[in-house]
């Protein structure tokens, strides 16, 4: 009986370690400490079409997103899962359209406040949104109010980055954005959702045409 008690213990911390390591695996985003003095990123990164950002997701799964269509103003991107959409370039703002995402839909977007660029700790941008998707099924509003909270140093998968962190807050959930002014835009991206989704992306690369 000993023995059986034992056995049944080890196979219970066994599993719990396998457990903690694919967590770990899994998220490896970590934010090391606050940075001083980060010099501000003066706008958007200009992308041209074909311009890919690699990443890897929370589950270890690699992707990447596309420009696929676009301008400066306004650009379109597709992503390996078959999510498809397109906003404006201001760096934040909601999609005005998009498919696959896993719901379809479109919006109107208007800025009612604020500016992030130069994007520097403090600034803020407040955007309303109208629209209709196929995931609600009737016409909904919202609002986006974003804010850059922090200069952060963080590490992933890829590296160490100085970065400014910038938090959207809205109606379905939280987006968080780190930027790297080395790089010169996001090297992650992270979604929560209010019933429990999450999203985690680090970039591995950007590939430019």
């Amino acid at each position: 009986m000993e023995n059986f008690s034992l056995n049944r213990s080890m196979q219970s911390l066994i599993r719990l370690v396998l457990l903690l390591s694919i967590s770990c695996s899994a998220q490896a985003l970590t934010e090391l400490q606050s940075v001083d003095n980060l010099e501000p990123i003066a706008g958007p990164d200009k992308r041209n079409i074909g311009w890919q950002w690699h990443f890897t997701d929370q589950n270890g799964k690699p992707g990447h997103m596309t420009k696929v269509a676009g301008d400066d103003n306004v650009a379109s991107y597709s992503r390996t899962d078959g999510c498809e959409w397109t906003r404006a370039t201001t760096g934040f703002a909601p999609a005005t359209q998009w498919a696959n995402c896993p719901s379809s839909g479109t919006s109107s977007v208007k800025i009612t406040g604020g500016s992030l660029w130069p994007l520097e700790v403090g600034k803020r941008i407040e955007y309303t949104v109208k629209g209709s998707s196929s995931l609600i099924g009737r016409a909904w509003s919202s609002k986006r109010s974003c804010e850059v909270t922090a200069a952060v140093k963080i590490e992933i998968r890829s590296g160490v980055y100085d970065t400014f962190k910038v938090v959207c807050k809205e109606r379905w959930g939280t987006r968080t954005w780190w930027l790297a002014p080395s790089v010169g835009t996001a090297v992650a991206y992270q979604q929560t959702t209010k019933r429990g989704g999450y999203v985690l992306q680090e970039m591995d690369r950007i590939v430019s045409p």
